[in-house]
Order: structure tokens, then sequence, then C-alpha cells
């Protein structure tokens, strides 16, 4: 059975925010969205599909083919992307590890049978008034994203056409529903956009490949944001996740990968035995088993995942700080930088005196947060950054980097002049204060020395 063929009367299931830390949201996630079609499979695929549209020019009836040959491909591979993506396959690479259903080949043909169906409902409502028919063109771009996440999830026809569950997938996401409808109203202008300024630029051979590459990269950026959005709200969609690649999943409660496979099942195993513990209230006999897989193992990622979530539920906070900077380590090792900024923020929740051994490692994470958008951990982890690491070299680069963020990410220009004057004041010659009074040239005025923007 699909993971996502599960039942849909069951009311949304209320997430406790003590047991499970808080996935970031997807407006969060913005450069993720925009960078997946960048990762080496679908690129190589968008590639191949731009390439298949030289066909035009050998034909008008292969032309045409090719056209819808090429629509097909790109919309069953956006199901794909954002039905993985709802189970925590965030990665392209990692899809190789979990099934794909059979039935996600036929949710174009589903999705275009809704349209359909929207279409005739609109027609009916236009013939009424033409007010109405607004109303009902209204409507319906409103449920796209619902429409979407039903289809991914029942991979119905029937459900993706009725209202109840509609409203199902609306109220699962909550008022962050409408702002995803914005996103999604301007990625679908965005593509027109592209268009309009690549295409006088193209050779007029490449005009094909260039507007189906343009046509295939969009597509497959709202994909990406449609999944992870079900990711985010996974409990009160009642989806089960294949995996947990960014330490959401809490082994408490709801079990770790509970259905589908993952790459090694003695991980699964051990998964499950943690939680199985934890759901029976024995939260001791679940940490001491933890603790011993991750002591037996110290450099498996997936042992100090287990204990870290173990911790988590734990008053163990000396503990907890100390182990998460082996955890962020590790993960930092692996590339796996989004996941240990998560591991960071959960562990922020439970210890807010939590300071990190390393300033550089500290430094890393705050342009990791800067460049997802999250201002408010990066200020989190610059704060007090003079004072924990005092002679430091990266002093003046986290003063840069707080500036930045406060003028640029949360528009406190003020608070940015106020780092920036105590730049120049202990830092004048450091190429980051230089830095900073270019980012804030039009504030500085007269009462600030500014400096000459660094040479890139």
């Amino acid at each position: 059975m699909s993971p996502h063929n599960q039942s849909t009367n069951s009311a949304p299931r209320t997430r406790d925010p003590r047991s499970t830390p808080k996935i970031p949201p997807f407006w969060h996630r913005l450069n993720a969205f925009f960078l997946f079609p960048f990762q080496v499979r679908p690129l190589m695929y968008a590639v191949f599909l731009s390439l298949c549209s030289l066909t035009v020019m050998v034909s008008p009836l292969i032309g045409f083919f090719a056209v819808i040959g090429i629509l097909l491909a790109t919309a069953r591979y956006s199901f794909k992307v954002a039905a993985m993506a709802s189970m925590g396959m965030l990665d392209s690479t990692d899809y190789d590890s979990a099934r794909s259903d059979p039935a996600w080949t036929n949710l174009p043909w589903k999705f275009m049978g809704v349209l359909l169906v929207h279409g005739f409902v609109i027609s009916l409502l236009m013939s009424a008034s033409e007010g109405l028919g607004d109303i009902g063109r209204l409507i319906s771009s409103l449920l796209v994203p619902a429409t979407l996440m039903v289809l991914i999830q029942t991979t119905s026809l029937r459900s993706a056409i009725n209202p109840a569950e509609l409203m199902r997938a609306v109220a699962a996401v909550g008022m962050p529903y409408l702002l995803l409808c914005v996103f999604m109203l301007l990625l679908s202008t965005g593509m027109p956009v592209a268009w309009g300024l690549l295409l006088p630029l193209a050779p007029k051979g490449l005009i094909a490949p260039v507007m189906t590459f343009v046509a295939v990269y969009f597509s497959w950026v709202t994909a990406s944001m449609i999944g992870y959005v079900m990711f985010q709200n996974h409990e009160n969609l009642d989806i089960d996740l294949v995996q947990d690649p960014s330490n959401e999943l809490m082994a408490a409660g709801q079990g770790a990968r509970r259905s589908g496979p993952v790459v090694d099942p003695v991980v699964r195993e051990r998964d499950a035995q943690v939680a199985a513990l934890i759901k029976e209230g024995n939260l001791n006999e679940a940490h001491e088993l933890a603790y011993d897989w991750q002591r037996t193992n110290p450099e498996s990622l997936p042992d100090q995942r287990r204990y870290h979530r173990v911790l988590l539920l734990t008053d163990k906070k000396d503990t907890l700080a100390w182990f998460t900077q082996k955890v962020i380590q590790s993960l930092m090792k692996e590339q796996k930088g989004q996941e240990a900024l998560q591991v960071h923020e959960a562990t922020l929740a439970k210890c807010p005196e939590l300071s990190l051994e390393s300033a550089e490692l500290t430094l890393t994470l705050a342009q990791l947060a800067w460049k997802g958008m999250d201002h408010k951990q990066a200020l989190a982890l610059l704060k007090g950054f003079d004072k924990r690491y005092p002679r430091d070299p990266a002093v003046p680069k986290a003063y840069e980097l707080i500036a930045r963020v406060l003028h640029q990410g949360m528009g406190r220009t003020e608070q940015a002049l106020a780092v920036y004057r105590a730049m120049v004041k202990h830092f004048p010659q450091h190429p980051s204060t230089q830095e900073a009074a270019w980012l804030l040239r039009e504030h500085t005025g007269t009462a600030v020395p500014v400096a000459a923007r660094p040479a890139a």
C-alpha cells in the first residue's frame, strides 16, 4: 500500500510542540526550492527534455508529439518530486531508496480531469452571472495547491474534486495556505517573465530548448515547494515519512520511519525499538539503549541522530548541549548544513544557553541560516559572538553578517548602523568593515566614515 493511500476521513492530528521540534516553515526554504532543479539528477533530466524539444524543427507532427511527451514527462516527474518530498525525501539522490507508487504516473491525467471539472463548473456559473464566474475562477485558483496535495496523498480523482477533502488539506496547512497560494501565483507569472528576459538573448536554434528548460524549471520548483509544505504538515495530513533527513520526526510517539524502506534496515529496526520504548513511557530504557548504540558506534550518524532525539526528551541539558556539538560537526562533515541548523534550533529551544565551542562552526551555521532566510536563527547563532570568542579572527566577519541580517533581512537599519560603528571602532581596516560600509553606504552619512568597497 502506498504511504499516501491512507484514510482521509480522520481529523487532522495536532502536533505536540513539546515532543517534536518545529520544522522550518516553507517560506524559510525558498532558496532550496529554487535550487532543487539544479541538483544533478533533475538538472540532467531537464537538459534532456530541453534537447528533445529540438525535434519541433524536424516536422510539425513530430514536434507536436514531442511537446506532448515533454509536458507529460515534466508533469510526472513534478508529481514524483512532490510526493517524495512530502515523505521527507528532499534530496533527489535519496529517491532510489524508496519505492515509487505506480499510481503517480497517472496523476497528470487526473489533474487534467480536475481542471476540466473546474472549467465545467465555472462555465455553469458564467452562464448564470459573470460575477459568479469570476468568483468560481478565484476559488478554483485558490484550490489548486490543495488539489495537488490531495492527488499526491490519495492518487484519487474523486478525492481531488471532493470539497471535504480539499478543505481538510487547507485546514491541515492553516493560515500559511494563503501565503502558499501567493507564492504559487508568483511562480506561475515568473515563467513568462523569464521567457521574456531569456528569449531575446537566445540563438534562434535554441529558442525551443530555452523555453522548455524554463518551463521545466518552474514546474519542479513548484513541485518541490508543494512537497515540502506537505512534509512540514505531515502529521496533520496523516502522512508517514519514509526518511527523516531534517531530524524533525521525533522518535517519541509517532515512531520513526514507520513505512517504506530505508537504506539500512538496522537503522530502521533500532529507530523502531527506541520509538516503541518511548511510546510505552520507558524513556530511561530508551535513553540507555540509544546511548549504548552511539557509544559503540561513535562515528555512526544515524546512531547520533537517534541519541540526540532521545536527549531532547530528557532533562539532561548538559549532556544535550555537549552532544549537540558532536552531531552538528558530523552533519557538517556530511555536508548536511540544513539538518545541522535544525539540530541546533531544536537544542536551543531546550537549552537557551547553548554555545558551540567552535567560532568557525558557529559562523558557518549562521551563514547557512542567512542564506536560508532564517534571520532569527542567524542572529541567535551570532548573539554574543565577540564575548564567546573574544580573540577569534572570525569576529569581524560575524559583525558584518549581523549588520547584513539586520539591514537586508529584517529592515532594522539603525541597529545595523550601531554594529557598523562598533566595527569602525574595533576593526577599522578590516575587509569586513569595508564591506559593511558598502552595505550601509546610503545610510552612514557624514557621522560614519565610509570606506571604499573591497575588491571582489
